[in-house]
């Protein structure tokens, strides 16, 4: 799939990919294929309590060459939050998030059917320009990632 991006090198709308289109667009240099190595822990588990979708936003999902991180939205409208907040405090926890940040650069967000907000606020860049997403299968995704 060609991806478009406008002015600002975002991606002009949010597009559904596969894994293998996502690792072959945005899994450019070791750099980023590193970046999606430590996404992928997080992707397990939030799929292991019934996510099955993610969008990856911010810098990564735009045409910079060294992105800091991943900011990564997960869609936990299906996901037991309150089982996933006992065994997975750290996720809701900003200190905790912080160090994630820190350690695995990867920024973590979700959403649910009824609370968007999050997910909006990935969809424009810092002036306000709108940016698009990359949502992907986590069942896809994970599969990509294990088999390599």
């Amino acid at each position: 799939m060609k991806l478009s991006f406008n002015s600002q090198n975002n991606l002009h709308q949010t597009v559904k990919l596969t894994s293998k289109e996502f690792h072959q667009h945005f899994g450019a240099n070791p750099e980023r294929r590193q970046q999606i190595a430590n996404a992928l822990p997080i992707f397990r588990i939030f799929y292991r309590f019934g996510c099955t979708k993610v969008y990856i936003g911010g810098s990564f999902v735009s045409k910079k060459k060294y992105p800091e991180d991943i900011d990564i939205c997960f869609d936990v409208t299906l996901v037991d939050i309150e089982k996933l907040k006992r065994e997975f405090p750290q996720f809701f926890d900003p200190n905790e998030i912080g160090k994630i940040h820190k350690t695995l650069k990867c920024h973590i967000f979700y959403f649910t059917k009824e609370h968007k907000r999050l997910l909006h606020l990935l969809e424009e860049d810092r002036d306000g320009n709108p940016k698009g997403l990359v949502g992907l299968s986590l069942k896809d995704i994970l599969t990509h990632y294990d088999q390599k």
